[in-house]
C-alpha cells in the first residue's frame, strides 16, 4: 500500500505501470504501450545517464521492476511526474537528462512560433517537456553543461568586464536575462522582432542598471523554480518556500476545500477569488486573494492557471495515446491544493515585479548598450556551428561535487 502522502501524479504512474506490466505479454501489450518506430516492447535502448533515471537497458519484455519516477517541468509553472526510463520515452534528449542536476537552471524560450504576450523566457529547476513553454514547442538552454561548467559563449564574462567594467559570473548573467526578458513588457516592446525565433537580449553598459536587473532577476528565477534556485535567506528567498518575505494579507490562501474532482474553473471578480466548480456550477474549492491579472497570466498565449487546471479536473485534458491514459486520479489529493496555492503565490509575486521590470527595461533601452560586435572585438567567441554548441558531457569528480543530489 502506498503512503497517504504519495503525490497524486506519482501514484497514477505506478498504477499505469502495473497495468502495463500485467498485460505486457498479451495481445493488449503493444496497444497499451503504443509502440512506435523507435520504441517497442522488445527493443533494447541505452539508459539515460541521469540521477534517478532507470538504469535498465534490457527490453521491457525482460524487465519491468519498480518504475523510476521523476519530477519534470511539464508546462510553464506546472510540475508533473514522469517515468524516467529511456525504453518508454519517445525521443528523449540524453544531454538534457545528463544536465539534470541539483544546481542547474533550464531556460526555456518559444523557438518555433512568434509570441505576443507574457514573459519572453521562462525558467525551470526541472528538466522541461518539449512543449514546456506554452504547449507549442520551444527550446531549452541549461545554465550548466552536463560536466558542470557554465553554458556560455567563450570569453563572454571577460568581454563584459573589459568592455563595460561589469564583473559578473554565470549566475549573475542568467539573472540579468531574467530581470530584462522574463516580463510582458519585453514581449510587447519587441513583438515585431520576436516574429524571428530566438530571444535577443539588450545588454546595458550602465553598471547600476545591470545590478538592478540582476537583483530582480534573482527573485524571478527563484519564483520560476518554486524557490529551488537562487536561494538567499538574507534577501527573503528561503529554500523551498515561495511565501517567504511576502506580506500575509497578500498571500493567496485556500479558502474553501475541494471535496470532489472539480469540473470547471472561473474567477469571482466580486470576491477576488479563483473558484473551482462542479457539474452544476456549485462552488467546489476557492482561493484568495487573487488579483485578476494573476488569473489572466499568460505565457505565449497559454493561460497558466487554465493549463494547470486542465490536467487536474474530473475529466483531464491533454492528448490521449493509450488506454492507460484512462487511468487517472478520481479523488482530489491534498497535495494539489498545496501546489495550486504555490502556483498562485508565484504568479502574484511575479505580477508585482512587472512594473519595476518594465521601468528598468525602458531605462536600459534609453541608455547605451553593448553590441554583439563590440563583445566579439573584446574576445567573445560567438557560436556559429553545431560543433560550437555541443554540450560538454565528460563529468569530472569536481563536477559531481557541484551537482550534489538530484533536483527533482
Amino acid at each position: 500500500m502506498e503512503s497517504p502522502n504519495t503525490p497524486g501524479g506519482f501514484s497514477t504512474l505506478r498504477r499505469r505501470w502495473d497495468r502495463l506490466r500485467a498485460a505486457i505479454r498479451t495481445p493488449e501489450g503493444p496497444t497499451l504501450f503504443k509502440e512506435t518506430r523507435d520504441r517497442t516492447l522488445s527493443k533494447r535502448v541505452a539508459p539515460l545517464e541521469s540521477p534517478g533515471a532507470s538504469p535498465d537497458d534490457g527490453p521491457l519484455l525482460e524487465s519491468m521492476e519498480s518504475p523510476a519516477i521523476v519530477r519534470v517541468g511539464y508546462r510553464t509553472f506546472d510540475r508533473q511526474w514522469l517515468v524516467g526510463d529511456a525504453r518508454i520515452l519517445d525521443m528523449p534528449r540524453p544531454t538534457l537528462w545528463e544536465a539534470r542536476a541539483s544546481k542547474n537552471v533550464f531556460s526555456v524560450e518559444q523557438h518555433s512560433d512568434a509570441i505576443k504576450d507574457g514573459p519572453g523566457i521562462v525558467f525551470s529547476a526541472l528538466i522541461p517537456d518539449l512543449h514546456h513553454f506554452n504547449n507549442r514547442g520551444g527550446r531549452t538552454l541549461p545554465m550548466l553543461h552536463p560536466d558542470g561548467s557554465p553554458n556560455l559563449a567563450p570569453g563572454l564574462l571577460d568581454g563584459l568586464a573589459s568592455e563595460a567594467s561589469i564583473q559578473a559570473d554565470h549566475h549573475d548573467l542568467l539573472a540579468y536575462v531574467a530581470g530584462v526578458v522574463a516580463q510582458p513588457a519585453f514581449t510587447e516592446t519587441f513583438v515585431d522582432e520576436l516574429t524571428t525565433p530566438g530571444v535577443r537580449v539588450p545588454i546595458t553598459r550602465n553598471a547600476t542598471l545591470w545590478q538592478k536587473a540582476v537583483e530582480i532577476g534573482r527573485e524571478v528565477i527563484w519564483l520560476h523554480t518554486y524557490a529551488e534556485r537562487y536561494v538567499d535567506p538574507a534577501s527573503g528567498r528561503e529554500d523551498g518556500n515561495v511565501r517567504s518575505g511576502w506580506p500575509m494579507d497578500a498571500q493567496p490562501k485556500s479558502l474553501e476545500a475541494v471535496t470532489t474532482m472539480p469540473v470547471k474553473l472561473r474567477y469571482d471578480d466580486a470576491r477576488g477569488q479563483v473558484v473551482f466548480t462542479d457539474d452544476d456550477g456549485a462552488r467546489n474549492g476557492a482561493w484568495g486573494p487573487v488579483p485578476r491579472e494573476v488569473f489572466d497570466y499568460t505565457v505565449g498565449g497559454m493561460n497558466v492557471i487554465g493549463s494547470w487546471f486542465k490536467y487536474r479536473k474530473k475529466n483531464p485534458g491533454g492528448k490521449k495515446t493509450s488506454p492507460l491514459d484512462d487511468i487517472h486520479i478520481d479523488e482530489w489529493p491534498h497535495e494539489w491544493t498545496l501546489e495550486f496555492t504555490e502556483l498562485l503565490t508565484v504568479l502574484t509575486r511575479l505580477v508585482s515585479l512587472e512594473p519595476a521590470q518594465a521601468e528598468l527595461l525602458e531605462q536600459i533601452l534609453g541608455g547605451e548598450l553593448i553590441t554583439k560586435d563590440e563583445l566579439a572585438a573584446a574576445g567573445v567567441r560567438w557560436p556559429e556551428s553545431r560543433n560550437d554548441r555541443k554540450p560538454r558531457r565528460k563529468v569530472s569528480a569536481d563536477a559531481l561535487d557541484i551537482f550534489g543530489d538530484d533536483g527533482s
